[in-house]
């Protein structure tokens, strides 16, 4: 008979003992309920009946209920638009208990804004409640109106350009109500045949009802001629075949004339021949007489060519087809002469535009062909004296025009925060 060592044995026992105990636990009660799982953090109930009330052009002020009792604080977010989703907050979080919040920053007038709030404590954050308010409108002082625009504007390529001018100019229409929209000449400026505004003019057509308009070369081309400029701009650009106007806004007299040459050729759209001999012109006589019959303090001209220029030998320019208009302006106490041509922005000091020198009583122009088409090229050199300032981006000019003054800025839409220019207020003559 074969005997198994005692150490073996007992070495077997252990094994089994072990195999037992790992598989059913030691002395173990298999009637003992399993404890409860932990439970989750308390909930958090959301504010309700959230307001957002528009104080001003602006603050929008906020206002809700406060449903919980364990929260830190509440959060406040924002985004701008009607139907927006974007939503950031703004501001630092409220304390608890706290129900009011005015937002005042970075708020524009005429403009809906999105809100919601949301109750938050260290584990948890409730679902939002939400509200949407418009800020005012800007009532601008008595006799005070503000004006934007710009001049060569597109051609049927252009996109990047126009767009953003546009948008510029349709944020400040929206915001004021009393604005005006003004171009200053070659509108479209695209030789293509068959190129219209309808298909190519559309950035700036949906304000085309607040806008007034001058008229350069550009806008007859592409078989678009008379009827095609006039059918679609229809009295904003005063009398059909004529293309000059003018009109009354505050104490300020506005004439736009017409210096293309398309319809009625240089001389008679200037009064003079490259010979610079006076010959008759219906334009030049409108211009004597309707200023001589304003009765308006402060006066401004709108007019695709200009007077004075930057020359490409970095010297101060005058063209002379517009000398007999200008000396009808300086005579007449004309205070501005907003221009275009030049694909780029300049200002001038006030000048006799005669013979070109600074004078306190004579004419500031300004060039604003930055509507969005292709810029000129720059001219190397400081300014020369009298141009006061100039930039190649694409932006649009703001006049703010009061009882008896004047004021400006530059809007680059180009380069966001980039080279722009402003000054006054000056008082008119």
């Amino acid at each position: 008979m074969k005997v198994t060592p005692r150490f073996m044995v007992r070495a077997a026992l252990v094994a089994t003992a072990a195999g037992v105990i790992g598989t059913f636990g030691a002395c173990k009660d298999s009637n003992e309920p399993t404890p409860p799982p932990v439970p989750p953090p308390p909930g958090i109930t959301a504010p309700s009946g959230l307001t957002a009330t528009a104080a001003s052009g602006t603050r929008v002020d906020l206002g809700w209920t406060d449903n919980s009792t364990n929260e830190t604080g509440f959060k406040v977010e924002r985004c701008s638009g009607a139907g927006c989703t974007n939503f950031a907050q703004i501001g630092t979080n409220t304390a608890a208990n706290i129900t009011t919040f005015a937002d005042t920053v970075g708020l524009s007038a005429s403009t809906q804004y999105s809100y919601r709030v949301a109750a938050f404590n260290a584990t948890a954050t409730s679902s939002f409640a939400t509200a949407t308010a418009t800020t005012l409108g800007v009532t601008p002082p008595a006799n005070q109106f503000t004006m934007v625009g710009a001049g060569e504007i597109t051609t049927c390529l252009s996109t990047v350009g126009p767009q953003g001018t546009a948008r510029v100019v349709d944020s400040l229409l929206t915001a004021d109500t009393g604005a005006i929209a003004f171009t200053v000449g070659n509108n479209l400026a695209d030789a293509t045949a068959g190129s219209t505004y309808e298909t190519c003019f559309d950035d700036w057509g949906p304000f085309k009802a607040r806008t007034r308009v001058a008229l350069g070369n550009g806008d007859f081309e592409g078989g678009r001629g008379p009827a095609g400029v006039y059918g679609y701009f229809g009295d904003r650009t005063g009398p059909a075949g004529k293309g000059w106007y003018s009109f009354d806004k505050g104490n300020w007299h506005i004439v736009v004339l017409n210096t293309s040459t398309w319809e009625h050729g240089s001389d008679a759209t200037f009064g003079i021949t490259p010979a610079l001999t006076r010959v008759p012109s219906e334009q030049v006589d409108f211009l004597t007489a309707d200023l001589a019959a304003n009765t308006k303090p402060c006066v401004a001209v709108i007019s695709w060519e200009r007077r004075i220029y930057r020359s490409s030998l970095n010297t101060i320019g005058r063209n002379s087809n517009m000398l007999p208009m200008g000396n009808i302006m300086f005579a007449n106490g004309v205070d501005l002469l907003i221009s275009a041509k030049d694909k780029l922005y300049a200002r001038f000091t006030p000048m006799n535009p005669e013979n070109g020198t600074p004078n306190d009583a004579g004419i500031r122009q300004f060039i604003v062909g930055t509507g969005g088409r292709t810029l000129d090229s720059p001219i190397d050199g400081a300014l020369p004296a009298g141009q006061e300032a100039e930039i190649r981006n694409w932006g649009v000019l703001k006049l703010t025009l009061a009882e008896n003054s004047y004021s400006w800025e530059f809007i680059n839409s180009q380069v966001p925060g980039g080279p722009s220019d402003s000054g006054g207020p000056v008082a008119c003559h």
